[in-house]
């Protein structure tokens, strides 16, 4: 007979019938010596979008007063903590990221397309050998999802003002306030040309090319992620972020914009290149008061940061994004 764990923890997955093969399902015992399940760790899927069904929630356009939805499932009675809602999640395997298992994990269970989400931050729960970890991730509307595994009794996209009304998991609710936070977009304003200024690469012979060399490098670190943004920025402590990067640029560097017609550069549309129509300040400053969710400038321009500031917005200096490129 299965038992529930003595450590609350949020929703994990049970399997059956032709699952069982995978050598992340069983139970384990973490460093303060409680049971869970999934020998190499479990996963989960906090989604959330728009609750308007035309709204965007894309970092860069997304409306930024509208209500906000999470998809979360509500388990089988017969299950661990049954009738409790939390993010679909089970067991990872141990050729998964974490991403991958949750990604998976509310696909089986809620019929959420693995493509439909961009991840947004990863939030872990240390149980000292055993880990658990909640991907938050944003999705382009309220897609349609239904209870696909016996394990789930209902799956639903709930506003976020009354998640704390349902009967909850007690392992989500006591991370959902942290957790709630973290449901926005995230948006790194780079001022390209004092980042440039910053480090001598020889950025003064070419200025387009170290624009280029540096949106590159933007774009490798979008891919992998920021481990913690600048307490400047606030938020919660996630373990990862994955924001999306605006740089802006002007002069000279100009063209790295129009290479990719003003559109998305590399990073999954992670990395977008902007050119000033006039002054690149005045563009940062634009940018920084109309973006959604929260925004943080890279500069270090004195009178350009405390403009930022006025305008709702985070500021960090350049060694902050030159440490980890």
């Amino acid at each position: 007979m299965l038992r529930r764990p003595t450590c609350p923890v949020p929703a994990v997955g049970l399997w059956f019938g032709a699952m069982v093969d995978r050598d992340g399902n069983g139970w384990t015992r973490c460093g303060q010596g409680h049971r869970h399940w999934g020998r190499f760790g479990a996963a989960g899927l906090l989604a959330w979008a728009p609750c308007s069904p035309d709204a965007d929630p894309g970092g860069l356009d997304a409306d930024p007063g509208g209500p906000v939805c999470v998809l979360l499932q509500r388990r089988s009675w017969w299950g661990n903590h049954g009738g409790t809602w939390g993010p679909p999640g089970g067991a990872r395997d141990s050729h998964e990221t974490d991403v991958a298992a949750a990604l998976r994990e509310a696909q089986e269970e809620c019929g959420l397309a693995a493509d439909a989400a961009t991840v947004r931050g990863i939030l872990r729960d240390d149980h000292g050998g055993w880990s658990y970890r909640t991907v938050i991730a944003s999705a382009p509307g309220t897609l349609p999802v239904r209870a696909v595994s016996s394990e789930t009794s209902q799956a639903a996209w709930v506003p976020v003002e009354d998640v704390d009304a349902l009967a909850l998991h007690p392992g989500f609710a006591a991370r959902w306030p942290v957790l709630r936070e973290a449901l926005q977009p995230v948006t790194i304003i780079v001022d390209v040309a004092n980042v440039m200024g910053s480090r001598p690469d020889g950025w003064w012979r070419d200025r387009a090319g170290a624009a280029r060399r540096l949106r590159d490098q933007v774009a490798g670190l979008a891919a992998e992620g920021v481990a913690a943004l600048p307490a400047s920025a606030g938020g919660p402590g996630l373990e990862r972020w994955f924001p999306d990067f605006l740089l802006v640029v002007e002069g000279a560097a100009r063209s790295v914009a129009a290479a990719h017609g003003g559109g998305p550069a590399p990073a999954a549309g992670r990395v977008r290149v902007l050119a000033a129509r006039g002054s690149g300040d005045d563009t940062i400053a634009e940018q920084a008061r109309d973006l959604a969710g929260r925004r943080l400038v890279v500069t270090a321009d004195r009178q350009l940061r405390e403009r930022c500031v006025a305008a709702g917005a985070a500021v960090t200096g350049p060694s902050w994004l030159l440490a980890m490129l």
